[in-house]
Parts: C-alpha cells; structure tokens; sequence
C-alpha cells in the first residue's frame, strides 16, 4: 500500500508540474485522431516525416523566441533574419564558389551576428526590443533582396538536400529542442534569464550580469533563425527574400503562447513552444486540405493567441488572488 500510495503521490507531482505538457499531448492527438479518420493516408509514415519536416523550422525559431520572451523580452525578426541568412549562404555557396558545409556555417554564423547585433542594441544601448527586432526585420529583408536579386540565386548541388533530407531535419529538430530545453530548465543559466524575466531589476541587484546574458539570449535566438535558415535551405535547395515572410512570425509566437510561454517573461519551456508548433503549423495545413483561405486561417492563429494569453491572464490572475 505505502508503495502505491508513493507512486500516485509521484504521479499528480508530475502531472502538476507539467500540466502544460499534458494539455498540449491531449489536443494533439485529439487532432491526430480526427485527422487520421477524415484524411486519407495521414498516419503513414511518409505523411508523418513530412509533417515533421514542415514543422522543423517553426519549431526551432520557436526554440529562440522562448528564451527572448523568457527574459521579458521580443523578437520580431526571426523570420527575415533567417531568410537573410539563408541568402547571404547560398550566394557564398554558388555566386562565390564556396564549400556546402561552410555555407551552411556562413548561414547560422550570420543569423547568430544580426541577432547579436539586436541584443547589443537592446541590452548596451537600451533601445525598445520592438523597434529594435522591427528595423532588423527590415534591414535582414532588404539585404536578402539586394542579394538574391530579380532573378534569384542559382540551384544549390543535390547532395545538400540529400544530406539535410527529411530524417536529418528531424533529428536537428529533436536535438535542438532537448538541449535548448534542458539549458533553459536545467542549468543555472536557464534560472538566472527567468529570474530576469520576472524581475530585470532585482536580477540586477542580486549580481546577475543582466545585460550580457540579454545579449546572449538574442544571439541564441539569431542562432536558432541561422538552423531555420539551413533547414529551409536544404527542403527548397536555394535561398529566396520571400523564404522569411513576415506573417510568420504570428505562428512562431503563437507556438510559443499556446505552450505557455508568458510574454510578459519568467515561464516557458522549449518543450511545449515546439509542441506548439505541432499545433499551428498542423492547423495551417488542415485549413489547407479544407480549401480556407489564408485570411481566415491567420484570423484563427491570431484568436487562438488571443485566448491562449487570456487563459493564462485568468491563471495568473486566481493564482495571485489565492496567494493574497
């Protein structure tokens, strides 16, 4: 009896402290399941990789913004910081003659450079991380236009996307999630950017080198657009300016908040972001199947974000009312 009654106590701990994980689990194969009765074919084992392949890229961008917004922060300029990138790797790979396995460096070197140069703006000189994520969106858009150009860049080498096939990304997909998960939840400098988030200045006061790690957390999140930018790369085997629209971001954030993430900082897990994006970019593709247009899928994604912040208001609003 004493055993059991360990393991059930061990149980609800676990399913308390992860309720997130349990919740975003249960609508996802509550999803799975209907779409496996009404889509022909969709639990084979191509349709699934595939999806996973298509999900990568989000999920990994997903990855760097739950650090910004872990420490109270924002970026808006994931997507064309890595279609930026991408560019700028695929003209060193083909117009300049350069090596794939340095192209693909060039790409997440690039992408980790602009997104230091958002947080040395952002932490250094204390400008507004809107403004700041906005004018790089701008400038990472403009240099991907200027190299690729009207005609675009050349066709990269098959043995590029041959290399980065599908099981590939979805190995990249795994590992990233489960070491930027385990940093951020695990290690002393995962707490030291939620103590940030929760408090910038009692972070400050206690030693925490706020300012440098704000600077790092924009890089990884740079780092993480650089590994979207390769991924991205290798599935259309070019770089274009229009690979990092600028209504992506809407889903990058909205995988964040469903696996909430607070955008006003201190909580969040990598975990549950990319889980997130299992659910959007899954979303997006069902309303495809269903011939919605894209107006009505981005109004979704858009009240789906609005009811995921209002949940989590609610929570946050009970929780402090019982602990006054």
């Amino acid at each position: 009896m004493g055993g059991n009654t360990v393991v059930s106590e061990k149980l609800k701990r676990y399913s308390s402290d992860n309720r997130q994980l349990m919740i975003m689990l249960g609508v996802i194969a509550g999803m799975f399941i209907i779409l496996s009765l009404t889509v022909n074919n969709f639990c084979t084992a191509r349709n699934l990789t595939n999806l996973l392949q298509q999900i990568a890229p989000i999920a990994v961008m997903s990855t760097g913004a739950t650090y910004v917004l872990a420490i109270g922060g924002m970026d808006i300029s994931n997507p064309a910081v890595m279609a930026a990138s991408a560019v700028v790797g695929v003209y060193f790979m083909t117009t300049m003659g350069g090596n794939l396995v340095v192209g693909a460096l060039v790409i997440v070197l690039v992408a980790s450079l602009l997104g230091l140069i958002n947080g040395f703006a952002i932490a250094k000189l204390k400008m507004v991380p809107m403004v700041v994520t906005l004018s790089m969106m701008t400038i990472g858009t403009g240099l991907a236009t200027i190299l690729s150009g009207t005609r675009g860049l050349p066709i990269l080498p098959a043995s590029f996307s041959n290399f980065l096939n599908k099981y590939a990304v979805i190995v990249i997909l795994l590992v990233v999630v489960a070491v930027f998960d385990f940093v951020l939840t695990g290690t002393k400098f995962g707490r030291m950017l939620y103590y940030i988030g929760n408090n910038a200045k009692t972070a400050k006061i206690s030693g925490i080198d706020s300012e440098n790690l704000i600077m790092f957390t924009y890089t990884i999140s740079g780092f993480c657009a650089g590994i979207a930018g390769v991924i991205n790369t290798a599935s259309i085997a070019t770089a274009r300016a229009n690979m990092g629209p600028q209504s992506q971001i809407l889903d990058i954030i909205s995988a964040a908040v469903i696996g909430g993430v607070s955008l006003n900082g201190g909580s969040g897990r990598v975990r549950d972001a990319a889980l997130g994006a299992v659910l959007i970019v899954g979303l997006t593709n069902v309303m495809n199947l269903l011939g919605v247009s894209d107006y009505y899928t981005t109004l979704v994604k858009g009240g789906i974000v609005i009811g995921a912040m209002g949940i989590a208001s609610f929570r946050g609003h009970l929780a402090a009312k019982k602990g006054a």
